[in-house]
Formats: structure tokens, C-alpha cells, sequence
């Protein structure tokens, strides 16, 4: 397993980790576990598989039970926050697979063996900060005809997770943190045609297609909820702009509107969720 370079993106992931693992994985990992069946068909008998930005490892646990269950095959599972790639080593632990965890910048993943058959990515490329990069080393990592794998969020009006997750937490927020209204840097890549044009035009991908993978998200509470928000790296961020005044409003604000829709305190929070599924594959 190898160091990292010190990195505040990375240091927030390794704080949010078990927030994350906690409470959403077990909605991103019915979608990783969906995106292995997609492309399952098409992959040779025992695969060579890349994961990039694997997080908590639900992907490379359902990619390594693929290779266990067809008795050969490989994973790598690769995350710049030191905290995911242990947690996913430890899930590996289990699996009766050829694995390997590494610290990876998914944006230059420098891989001296680069010939995978297909590259995953579920929910994490779209959220990096040089994303035509990332596209270009899972490309580069591939081996010609090898397929890219990637999972980013459909906009609100397909998900609730987008609308009834984060309008109120953006109208709590003092409006000096969200006027003018601050887009998603992935806001683009939100449609089908965003994300295919995006992928294909930046690096050497064709035959792209879509799929579109629904699921539930379900939280202990509203309390949960906004702990989740405010650990997260992306949310947390403007969470931490606040004064202690500002940040106790917002809390007060946001629980009571997750309440209203739970129906009372300590209430299961369900959020329904859609992604799309790009596959395509490298040009040969």
C-alpha cells in the first residue's frame, strides 16, 4: 500500500469515512453492485479490474466475488484518502480473490501495469477536481477495447436525493455563501448526453451507452442527515463557513424541514435516488 502526499481533499474523505460507510454505503453499494452486473457479460472469463476512487470498497468487494465466483481474476482498488483504501482492504480481507489497495490520485494513477479490462468508478470522477484528466488516466489504464465503468447523479428533478436533500440545506445557508446560487461543478455531466460528451470527447472512448440505476437512500433521522451533510467534504465545506450562530440557524432550519417529511423526530429519512451508468469502451 502506498503513502500519500499530504492533501485536504483527501484528509476530508479520511474524516468522512465512516460517516459515509455508515450511512450511505448502503445505498452506493446496491449501485456499485449494479454496475458489475452491467458489464459483468462482456468482461473475459478472469478480468483484470481497476477501481478508482473506491471509497468504503462495496465495488471492489461485488468485483472481487465476481473473480472468486469464476475462479481468477484481479482487483485494484485505488482512493486518494488513505482511510477508504484501508477500509476497503479490510472488506477485501474476507474475499478468496487476487487484490490489491493502493493510494492513488484517480487523476494521475501512474500505473507502471496499466492493461486492465475495465476501469469502475462509482461516484467518484465526477466529483474530482480535474475530471478530463481522471477520464484520460482510466483510459490510459486500460487496454484497448477495455471498458470504462462510471456512476454520477441524475439532477433533482429525477432525485430526490438532489431536491428534497439539498434545497433545504442551501436555504438555510447564509446568502453570502449562496448568492449567486452556486452550481454543482458536475451540474453538466447530471444528463445523459452531459456525461457522454464529456467522456468521449475529453478522452479515447466510443460506443458509449446509459443506464439508469434507481435506489433508496435511508437515514436513522433528520439529526443523522445533517450529520452526514456536515461531515461530508463537498457540503461540509460551506457548512464551515459559517459563523457558530449561522451554523446552529442552518442545523435548527434543516432538521426541522427533514422532520416535516419523516413525520416527527428520530424518524427514518428516505430519499429516492437515480443515477446514471455510463459504459464505453476504449478505442483500440
Amino acid at each position: 500500500m502506498t503513502l500519500r502526499e499530504p492533501s485536504a481533499i483527501a484528509d476530508g474523505w479520511d474524516a468522512h469515512a465512516s460517516d459515509y460507510t455508515r450511512l450511505f454505503s448502503p445505498l452506493t453499494g446496491h449501485i456499485a453492485r449494479s454496475m458489475v452486473a452491467i458489464v459483468a457479460d462482456r468482461l473475459p472469463p478472469h478480468p483484470r479490474i481497476l477501481d478508482i476512487a473506491c471509497g468504503p470498497g462495496d465495488l471492489s468487494v461485488a468485483a472481487a466475488q465476481m473473480c472468486a465466483e469464476r475462479g481468477g481474476g484481479s482487483v485494484l482498488a485505488t482512493d486518494l484518502s488513505l482511510v477508504m483504501v484501508e477500509t476497503t482492504a479490510h472488506a477485501l480481507s474476507a474475499i478468496a480473490a487476487d487484490t490489491r489497495c493502493d493510494v492513488r490520485d484517480g487523476q494521475a494513477l501512474d500505473l507502471d501495469d496499466a492493461g486492465f479490462d475495465v476501469a469502475f468508478s462509482c461516484f467518484g470522477i465526477f466529483l474530482f477536481p480535474d475530471r478530463l484528466a481522471a477520464w484520460r488516466s482510466a483510459a490510459n489504464a486500460l487496454r484497448p477495447g477495455g471498458f470504462l465503468v462510471t456512476s454520477v447523479w441524475r439532477g433533482p428533478e429525477f432525485n430526490e436525493l438532489a431536491s428534497v436533500q439539498m434545497g433545504p440545506f442551501m436555504s438555510a445557508l447564509p446568502s453570502r455563501l449562496t448568492e449567486p446560487k452556486p452550481r454543482a461543478s458536475w451540474a453538466g455531466l447530471s444528463t445523459a448526453e452531459g456525461l457522454i460528451l464529456e467522456v468521449t470527447e475529453t478522452a479515447p472512448f466510443r460506443d458509449a451507452e446509459i443506464h439508469v440505476v434507481d435506489a433508496t437512500l435511508v437515514v436513522p433521522s433528520a439529526s443523522a442527515m445533517w450529520r452526514g451533510l456536515e461531515g461530508n467534504p463537498i457540503t461540509g465545506a460551506l457548512i464551515s463557513r459559517c459563523t457558530s450562530d449561522e451554523k446552529e440557524v442552518a442545523k435548527k432550519s434543516v432538521i426541522a424541514a427533514f422532520e416535516e417529511r419523516t413525520g416527527g423526530s428520530n424518524l427514518p429519512f428516505l430519499l429516492k435516488a437515480s443515477c446514471h451508468v455510463l459504459v464505453a469502451r476504449r478505442i483500440e
